[in-house]
């Protein structure tokens, strides 16, 4: 914890600012999932080298910091001034955090009431048809098969991508239940 710390201090305002953003707006589920890859892409524009842990040790951080403080309802100079009494921020990462709590941390102060376990979401589904035309064991197949990608974003904010193949019956099969919900949530 101490060393994801030392981290943050080391961070530049506006880095470390567009990192409080992302994991606020995530809580307050405005985007389905924190976006590791552009954060990197940043930190590479700043010539700023973070590991993978460290950054997702850096948004467990942040995530369990507003979180507590939207259950507490802390307001934001109560939060800079615990950030500062508690642990090893500085006064300009405790002002930044605080800030940002200040700025975009309304709703996670209120009484709205957000569900007590989240489940990964479907992001994007994508499919194409292929046709397999050999294999080692048959010269001649000639077999249609549908295949697809899932991304899907787990609970920490993490995208992840399946992909997996079906047979047309299959295809048709999930097809036929996917309509099926559509109409069920057509009722409700």
């Amino acid at each position: 914890c101490e060393q994801t710390i030392d981290i943050l201090n080391r961070l530049p305002t506006e880095v470390f600012s567009d990192i409080c953003h992302d994991v606020l707006f995530f809580l307050q589920f405005k985007i389905p999932a924190i976006d590791v890859e552009t954060l990197k892409e940043r930190f590479e524009e700043n010539n700023i080298h973070i590991e993978d842990k460290d950054l997702q040790s850096i948004l467990h951080i942040l995530k369990y910091i507003y979180r507590s403080a939207g259950k507490l309802k802390v307001h934001h100079d109560s939060l800079k001034k615990q950030l500062l009494s508690s642990l090893k921020f500085t006064e300009e990462t405790s002002e930044n955090i605080a800030h940002n709590w200040k700025e975009y941390g309304d709703v996670l102060r209120s009484d709205h009431s957000f569900p007590m376990f989240d489940v990964g979401k479907l992001i994007d589904m994508q499919w194409k048809l292929g046709v397999a035309v050999s294999s080692d064991d048959c010269r001649n197949l000639n077999s249609t098969f549908v295949a697809m990608t899932l991304k899907v974003a787990d609970t920490s904010g993490n995208l992840t991508s399946h992909a997996f193949e079906m047979t047309i019956p299959q295809f048709k099969n999930l097809s036929k239940q996917l309509q099926e919900m559509a109409k069920s949530m057509e009722m409700i």
